[in-house]
């Protein structure tokens, strides 16, 4: 039978674990569910003020489909920002963002929105009413969505902290 014996300084005791990492962790999840809610309330807001703009075919009463979208798209815009934490290697990017961030943030909304529109309107969930302005076939109220309400997200996220 062969013993691992761990490292050192692997070995926590519980002083060293409530002092250093618990308090990291709460602020994260703070800075997370701060996050999720001004994009939540931001794409509420959005989806509201751009719902004539759709036919909507999918059988969801309306205000359900809206919250639902709401939410949904709260989710691709935490999602996104755990894209660019991978690349940070942390959450803290959020407090003061880079211009890479902005960027990252604002081409994967427009990315992600893309293959969505394209997806839904070929499945036939919905339709654009004469009052939407198109680029190559997609809405522009969705395509620039996510971006500009992950960017808006940022501003007050900042702003709190």
């Amino acid at each position: 039978m062969v013993y691992i014996r761990p490292h050192p300084k692997a070995v926590l005791n519980d002083n060293s674990l409530n002092k250093n990492i618990l308090p990291s962790i709460m602020i994260t999840k703070k800075r997370l569910f701060i996050a999720g809610l001004i994009a939540l309330i931001l794409n509420i807001i959005w989806e509201f003020s751009h719902h004539s703009l759709y036919i909507d075919l999918s059988g969801i009463p309306k205000y359900s489909h809206l919250i639902i979208a709401s939410f949904t798209d709260m989710l691709i815009i935490l999602c996104i920002f755990a894209i660019v934490s991978l690349k940070n290697k942390n959450l803290n990017w959020i407090k003061n963002p880079s211009n890479l961030d902005h960027l990252m943030v604002v081409f994967l909304g427009l990315i992600i929105a893309i293959f969505i529109e394209m997806i839904n309107l070929n499945l036939g969930r919905w339709e654009y009413t004469a009052a939407m302005p198109t680029l190559f076939g997609i809405g522009i109220s969705p395509l620039i969505q996510l971006a500009l309400t992950g960017i808006i997200s940022l501003i007050f996220i900042k702003q709190i902290e």
